[in-house]
């Protein structure tokens, strides 16, 4: 299905963290140096290397998703158009706005939202053009967010992002109620999914981050497939 992008046993660290406190002293040791350090010593450093590299991340998908030109698949509609839907329970509108208007909230919080972007702008003229800038990088971030998103079957999207509440707590009821939405999916589809991403299940992992690592995963390895 082109989905494999992680060699099994990829996850093989994952025991060395499940079931101890690890990765838990490691966050709270962290969080404790961030907070009384000088900033030019550990947080100045740290958020001026990982920008260029969500940068170049962002980048690299945006150049990717033009290379590629993924066909998308899901409708242009829904008969979720009315709120009913197991993702967002709401119309298109408001949503539709709210979505518009998130980027630019995400932008310009960064300037005054944060505890750590105020101290590191060296000068205030700075400030228009970083928070301009967040916006139109968060913008660029759901524009491919969305293209991954449309790129999945509607059957596999909704399996990956319906709640248990309301699509079924086993891999049986929730393939039987997203194919009953007319969004058929099968058992075996998400197993292989699952399987190909290292992953244990994929049903039920909602959210905008799963969702834009397996569309991606699904996209990208499209041309080489191909080649094959």
């Amino acid at each position: 299905m082109g989905w494999k992008v992680l060699p099994r046993g990829t996850s093989s660290v994952a025991p060395a963290y499940a079931g101890s406190s690890t990765l838990a002293w490691a966050i709270i040791i962290y969080g404790l140096a961030a907070s009384i350090l000088p900033v030019w010593l550990l947080l100045a450093p740290r958020d001026y290397l990982s920008t260029f590299m969500k940068l170049g991340t962002i980048g690299a998908l945006g150049v990717g998703i033009l290379v590629v030109l993924p066909p998308l698949v899901m409708p242009p509609l829904t008969r979720f158009v009315d709120g009913t839907g197991p993702v967002f329970a709401g119309n298109v509108f408001p949503f539709c706005f709210i979505t518009i208007a998130c980027g630019a909230i995400s932008g310009f919080h960064s300037l005054i939202a944060s505890g750590t972007t105020p101290k590191l702008v060296t000068r205030e003229t700075y400030a228009r053009s970083i928070g301009y800038g967040s916006m139109l990088m968060e913008c660029a971030v759901a524009i491919m967010a969305l293209v991954a998103a449309c790129t999945l079957e509607p059957g596999v999207y909704f399996a990956i992002n319906s709640p248990a509440a309301l699509a079924g707590s086993t891999p049986q009821a929730v393939v039987e109620t997203v194919s009953s939405w007319g969004f058929p999916v099968t058992t075996d589809t998400m197993a292989t999914l699952a399987h190909d991403l290292g992953e244990n299940t994929m049903f039920g992992r909602a959210g905008g981050a799963p969702t834009l690592a397996v569309g991606m995963a699904h996209v990208f390895p499209r041309p080489w497939a191909a080649r094959r």
